[in-house]
């Protein structure tokens, strides 16, 4: 037999090996990409829990806000300011600090429910590519597996391909984004 004939017989002999290396490895990145993609979730679902407890909490003290101002405003309507006593004026005047109060600590209560708003959305977007990239991964190792199952190499070669594009989004995630 000639050595190309030799080459031949050894890689064909070779092939199953390559297939089942092919799967291993393709498993083993379809493991960690699904604990990445399971992760993300988690940290989606509660940073948007967060974000709607932030903002729950923004309406309560909307709402105590409002009740100030309506003091406030009905104390004006019924005592012109010439009929003001002192004790009025200082009860207006902490119903006024009561609603800047009310105003600020809802500006902070917000800019934490945006903070947590964003921080769901970056792990929705990890989330997505791992999801992606599980998608590949199963399908290659599908493939792989029918090679192996139907000694088909044209299956491998396919299940290889989708397998790279797979770690590819594997790899973007991980390292790029």
């Amino acid at each position: 037999m000639s050595q190309e004939g030799q080459e031949k017989t050894a890689w064909k002999d070779r092939i199953p090996m390559f297939i089942a290396i092919t799967t291993l490895l393709l498993a083993a990145c379809a493991t960690l990409t699904s604990f990445k993609a399971a992760g993300y979730g988690n940290r989606m679902v509660l940073a948007q829990t967060q974000a709607s407890d932030q903002w729950a909490y923004y309406q309560a003290k909307s709402i105590k806000e409002t009740q100030y101002q309506v003091q406030r405003d009905a104390m004006n309507a019924i005592l012109p300011q010439a009929q003001r006593t002192e004790a009025v004026n200082t009860q207006l005047a902490g119903f006024e600090a009561e609603v800047k109060r009310y105003k600020a600590e809802k500006n902070e209560i917000a800019e934490e429910a945006k903070r947590m708003e964003a921080e769901r959305d970056k792990a929705r977007t990890y989330n997505t590519v791992y999801g992606q990239a599980l998608m590949f991964l199963q399908v290659g190792i599908l493939l792989s597996s029918l090679a192996t199952i139907n000694k088909a190499n044209g299956y491998w070669y396919a299940g290889l391909a989708v397998g790279v594009v797979g770690v590819g989004f594997l790899l973007y995630g991980t390292f790029i984004l």
